[in-house]
């Protein structure tokens, strides 16, 4: 049977970022509390998802192409780093289903926008799913790190 793995992002504000490492377990109201969103936390419009699954196979398949190797965390570090495979990030005391949560402040999240850009990930036509607003789909990705960046944002996610 294969498992389900879904990247899930958020941008959050400073100050819920500040709150988020004060106490991890506020990262749990951002994404599966259907109850009250945190201060400062849009669901409609912070929020990006995408099949982790998928997105590692196509970053595996564009590292093999482009550079003879399979290890795309080391092809595409701004990749690995959007998606929080570096550990550099990690959030002690939240487990996320597949490895701890990650967090970035904005000047960060500034960085790996640009990073991504560079390596080519994620500009092309991007889209809005109407019905929920959410931003989904990998080639939202970038986009989702440069509106983020644009609005002064930090980035919490993970892999469930």
């Amino acid at each position: 049977m294969i498992m389900s793995m879904w990247l899930n992002l958020a941008k959050i504000d400073v100050e819920l970022l500040e709150s988020v490492q004060a106490d991890p377990d506020l990262i749990g109201e951002i994404f599966f509390d259907d109850g009250q969103a945190p201060v400062g936390f849009q669901p409609e419009t912070d929020m990006f998802g995408d099949d982790y699954r998928t997105l590692s196979a196509i970053a595996e398949g564009r590292a093999k192409a482009e550079h003879e190797s399979a290890q795309w965390q080391e092809c595409y570090p701004w990749l690995a780093a959007a998606t929080g495979e570096t550990g550099e990030n990690d959030v002690e005391g939240y487990e996320f289903g597949y490895g701890p949560a990650f967090v970035l402040d904005p000047g960060q999240v500034t960085a790996v926008a640009q990073g991504l850009m560079g390596e080519g990930w994620g500009f092309g036509a991007a889209r809005r799913d109407a019905a929920e607003g959410a931003h989904e789909g990998f080639e939202d990705l970038g986009p989702f790190y440069a509106a983020a960046a644009r609005e002064g944002k930090a980035i919490v996610g993970g892999v469930s």
